[in-house]
């Protein structure tokens, strides 16, 4: 496999797939399989030169990844949650979370399946490298998906400030009781 070098302002996963399944059809003979070997000096990027440069080369294993700051912060005119009216049920609807992951997507299914008129709450992740998951909510009707979707939102930032004064309170505590173990055994 030939490395190209991709430009890390222009890069994107469907331009490495295309270049990297051209490559196999063009030799049309089995890969080698990867070896799990440490990154050498020439995989990592030269430091002396700008990661916007053309000739800012990055190790094929890190192509794959997805830059920290690409996976929280949202890009200019990205929504951070879409919503999608689901016509095939009565009071459904399909919100996209983006820049989220597993951790968001089962507080908030978990919260939506204790309120008493969803019916039904599950997420699920389109895709493991895409930082996003799709919440599915259907309600009596009683109230919109919507609104038991914010509901749960607002009792979990609640349950979560709760958790945070416990969790705080906690740790002061056990502060004063090591400094008061430590000033007994000085004095001992």
């Amino acid at each position: 496999m030939s490395s190209y070098c991709y430009p890390s302002s222009r890069f994107d996963f469907t331009t490495a797939s295309v270049a990297i399944a051209r490559e196999r059809a063009g030799s049309r003979s089995r890969p080698a399989p990867r070896s799990h070997r440490p990154p050498h000096a020439e995989d990592r990027p030269d430091p002396s030169v700008s990661k916007d440069h053309p000739r800012a080369c990055h190790s094929p294993v890190a192509l794959d990844r997805v830059s920290q700051y690409e996976a929280i912060l949202l890009g200019p005119g990205e929504n951070k949650i879409d919503v999608e009216v689901d016509t095939r049920m009565p009071s459904a609807a399909i919100f996209t979370f983006h820049k989220e992951d597993h951790t968001l997507g089962n507080m908030i299914r978990s919260r939506l399946l204790r309120t008493a008129h969803v019916t039904f709450a599950a997420y699920r992740v389109p895709h493991p490298l895409t930082p996003n998951f799709q919440l599915r909510c259907q309600t009596d009707g009683e109230i919109t998906p919507r609104q038991a979707v914010i509901n749960a939102c607002q009792a979990l930032i609640k349950d979560l400030g709760i958790l945070s004064r416990e969790f705080t309170k906690e740790y002061e505590l056990r502060k004063m009781a090591n400094a008061a173990n430590q000033q007994q055994n000085i004095g001992e």
